[in-house]
């Protein structure tokens, strides 16, 4: 894989950083009697209200042996209790006892306040980013596929149009390998549909995954019975899950229900996926011309939908 090396080096790095923060090296944890792999195990047990010795041996990936000497000295001191099994006497059900309940309520108030004393300067917005970039971190190790329930999608507002102009900058460069002078062309006409915005007949949307801006478009008015589709865009990391194409179709809506008679767009060939978009939502090929911009040999093509049938 490339660069494996180099990417194994800053998890370690992260996870070194992470660990002498909360001070889960330390002997005991949160300044407690207890280290992390006993605060761990009466966190399953309350948890789970009872489990088996064999259960938390799975979910914790512990040592028998040590966990039953842990077990041992924790039943010695009143914080757990064992009874046999109704259904298989060879097993011991474990659970908390009151003293055990009272003792991980305790640290675990004192979990919650040594998170927000490190939350204490930090901005709201960076503390999104913060817990946007921690269920990241979980989800692709657990190899859960990002869930699309929670894009929202809305009208522009202070601040999308800056961003916006940036991510096709950035996207961009990285993917077909244009210049900043395509960021400039998109920041040019962006300007001037910000000054020249008509609410009545034109409107951008832009989706979020929680706090996190992922795509984009817009319908510029041309005339009054033609719209323009600019501006699609999907992060990279968000593609392939239908946002594209719903986004289009909220283009789309939109022109029709402003009276709108035809909608132009102008793409070049290299966007084979969203040429695809705009095929399958009716556009058509009308116009191509090829010559260097914006740093690359390119053919620009025009397309179009006529919405009123013929």
């Amino acid at each position: 894989m490339k660069n494996n090396q180099e990417r194994i080096g800053k998890i370690r790095s992260f996870n070194r950083f992470y660990t002498n923060l909360l001070g889960l090296l330390d002997r005991t944890l949160l300044k407690s009697a207890f280290s992390l792999t006993e605060v761990r195990i009466m966190f399953e047990l309350n948890r789970l209200s009872t489990s088996t010795a064999s259960k938390l041996v799975k979910v914790l990936n512990l040592d028998p042996a040590y966990l039953s000497r842990i077990l041992s000295n924790f039943e010695k001191n009143n914080i757990i209790q064992k009874e046999r099994s109704n259904k298989d006497m060879r097993k011991q059900i474990l659970s908390l006892t009151t003293n055990g309940h009272q003792i991980i309520s305790e640290l675990q108030d004192k979990a919650s306040e040594q998170i927000k004393t490190l939350l204490d300067n930090v901005t709201d917005i960076d503390q999104n980013r913060l817990v946007k970039a921690m269920k990241t971190i979980e989800r692709i190790l657990q190899g859960e596929q990002e869930k699309t329930m929670f894009y929202n999608i809305r009208s522009h507002k202070s601040g999308d149009i800056g961003y916006i102009t940036y991510r096709h900058g950035v996207n961009y460069a990285n993917e077909y390998q244009l210049d900043e002078t395509f960021e400039a062309y998109v920041a040019k006409y962006m300007a001037e549909f910000v000054e020249n915005y008509d609410p009545a007949k034109e409107n951008m949307w832009i989706v979020e995954n929680e706090t996190e801006i992922i795509g984009s478009i817009a319908i510029v008015k041309v005339d009054d019975i033609t719209a323009q589709l600019r501006w699609l865009l999907v992060e990279p990391h968000e593609r392939n899950k239908g946002i594209g194409n719903k986004l289009v179709n909220e283009a789309l809506t939109f022109c029709k229900q402003q009276g709108y008679q035809k909608i132009v767009l102008g793409t070049f060939s290299d966007l084979i996926i969203a040429r695809t978009l705009y095929e399958k939502n009716g556009f058509r090929l009308i116009e191509t011309k090829s010559h260097n911009i914006w740093g690359q040999d390119l053919t620009e093509e025009q397309w179009e939908l006529n919405l009123v049938k013929e």
